[in-house]
């Protein structure tokens, strides 16, 4: 991207096709062990954080998939949030399910909570951290969506929910081969505050300060 005088809008557009692609391109095995080792290094951070309520994505097509995450929460007796989303203002609606059977297919295809079945959040209720997906990454926090900017503006309403109190960790979840060394970001883009992949983890607050050195846990 150096030297790149298009739109940042333009660029991200074209680099959404091409890690799309290549994720795509990871095998079954690949997806499912490094998924698994992803999730592992999550929960040892959550329980390090003493985090007691996470909203986490349902993962879909080649996504790294949050299963063994979910369940681990579940089994530890947290609050396992998931969100439903309102394609007419790009919004989220945050929902604690308790099981598998919690969900139906949603907006987009994407599994999301059962009305009927889950348990819709206060509006005022918010998340201690917030596990997002994406298509790429790096290391300073920056993050690259699917376009449509629900996670930006869900985690601005929360931020004013909570005033002054602290706003929910971001974690990026991804793998590897979906970090670069820069991502392309707009102003209103948020920051994640932690990036972890099967690798393991990185403090993105730490990373940006010390400009790039590797500071994986």
């Amino acid at each position: 991207m150096n030297g790149d005088n298009r739109a940042v809008s333009d660029i991200k557009k074209d680099l959404r096709i091409h890690m799309s692609s290549m994720r795509n391109t990871l095998s079954e095995r690949e997806r499912q062990m490094w998924s698994y080792e992803s999730c592992n290094h999550t929960s040892v951070y959550l329980s390090n954080m003493g985090i007691r309520c996470f909203l986490t994505y349902i993962p879909f097509r080649s996504e790294l998939s949050t299963v063994s995450l979910i369940e681990w929460g579940w089994q530890q007796q947290l609050q396992v949030l998931a969100p439903r989303c309102q394609p007419e203002d790009y919004s989220m609606t945050l929902h604690t399910i308790q099981n598998w059977g919690d969900l139906v297919p949603g907006a987009y295809g994407i599994p999301e909570p059962d009305l009927a079945r889950s348990v819709r959040s206060a509006y005022h209720s918010v998340p201690e951290a917030i596990i997002l997906p994406g298509l790429a990454y790096d290391r300073e926090g920056g993050r690259l969506g699917y376009g449509s900017g629900y996670y930006d503006r869900l985690y601005e309403r929360l931020r004013q929910v909570n005033g002054s109190r602290p706003s929910p960790l971001l974690i990026g979840l991804g793998f590897e081969m979906q970090v670069l060394s820069k991502v392309p970001m707009d102003g209103h883009d948020v920051a994640l505050d932690v990036l972890i992949t099967e690798k393991g983890i990185v403090n993105c607050k730490e990373e940006a300060i010390i400009d790039g050195n590797d500071t994986f846990q």
